[in-house]
C-alpha cells in the first residue's frame, strides 16, 4: 500500500460519518463464533474507524490496540471508542507492514485489509499478524467470486479504496498456516457482499438492505457456500511455535 493509497484512504475516511456500521457487527459476530473475545487482548491491524474494536469492547475485551496509517481514520476511531476509558484502548499510527509493538496479543485480526497487498507485501502483512499473536489470528477479505473480481477492477472502487484484489481461499489459508498456525476456519459468508448495486442516486442504502435480505437470508439455504462474498480464515498458534 503506497503513498497514493494513503491519500486515497484519508479522503475516504474524511467522507465517513464516524459511526458504527451495521456490516461490521455482522463480521464481528462471524469471527467471535470461532474465537473468544471477552477478557482478551486484541490487536486490530488496518483498524480504520475502529468498528471491530468497538464491538470487541462492547463484548468485554480487556484491551484493544488499533494500528492504522491514517490520522483521519483515528479521529473517527477515537470518537467511536470514547465511551471506554483510556486504559482499555491504544492507538498506534503506523504502516502495518513495518509495525513491531514488542509484545503479543491473545487475538490479532483484520477485515478489509490484506486484499490491498500483493505478492511479498501480502506475505509480510500476514507475517505481521502472526508475529503479534500468542494464540489466534482472524483475517477477513473479499472472497474470489466473479462479482468481487469485477468490483476489484472497477475504477470507482479503485478511486475509493486504492489497489485491492480477491484472494482465493486456499492461498489465504496457506499464508496463515505457513506462519506457524493451524487453520481452524476457512469459510465464506455474506453472500450479498460484492453483488453490484444499480447506479440510481439516493438508493444505495435501500438496495444494500434488499440485497442482504434476499441473498443472506431468503436464498441462503439454497445458495452454495462458494457464493459467499467474504472469506474468513482463523488460525490457532501451534504448540511450541
Amino acid at each position: 500500500m503506497g503513498a497514493n493509497d494513503a491519500e486515497i484512504w484519508s479522503a475516504t475516511w474524511r467522507g465517513s460519518g464516524g459511526r458504527p456500521k451495521p456490516r461490521w457487527g455482522f463480521i464481528f459476530r462471524r469471527i467471535v463464533a470461532h474465537v473468544p473475545v471477552r477478557d482478551q487482548t486484541i490487536l486490530e491491524l488496518g483498524a480504520g474507524e475502529g468498528n471491530l474494536a468497538y464491538h470487541a469492547l462492547r463484548a468485554g475485551a480487556r484491551h484493544v490496540t488499533l494500528v492504522d496509517f491514517s490520522e483521519e481514520a483515528f479521529q473517527r476511531a477515537r470518537q467511536l471508542l470514547e465511551p471506554w476509558p483510556a486504559a482499555k484502548k491504544s492507538f498506534v499510527c503506523a504502516n502495518l507492514l513495518d509495525v513491531d509493538l514488542g509484545c503479543r496479543f491473545d487475538l490479532v485480526w483484520s477485515s478489509g485489509v490484506v486484499e490491498h497487498f500483493a505478492a511479498a507485501e501480502l506475505e509480510r502483512c500476514i507475517e505481521r499478524h502472526a508475529a503479534h499473536s500468542c494464540r489466534h489470528v482472524a483475517v477477513v477479505a473479499p472472497s474470489d467470486t466473479v462479482f468481487n473480481r469485477r468490483r476489484s477492477r472497477d475504477p470507482n472502487c479503485r478511486a475509493m479504496f486504492g489497489f485491492w484484489q480477491t484472494i482465493p481461499d486456499a492461498v489465504l489459508a496457506d499464508l496463515v498456516g505457513r506462519q506457524g498456525f493451524d487453520v481452524k476456519v476457512c469459510e465464506r459468508f455474506r453472500r450479498s457482499y460484492g453483488v453490484p448495486l444499480v447506479p440510481i442516486r439516493g438508493t444505495r442504502r435501500v438496495q444494500a438492505w434488499l440485497h442482504r435480505i434476499v441473498f443472506d437470508f431468503l436464498l441462503a439455504p439454497v445458495l452454495p457456500a462458494r457464493t459467499g462474498g467474504l472469506l474468513l480464515v482463523v488460525g490457532e498458534r501451534r504448540a511450541g511455535v
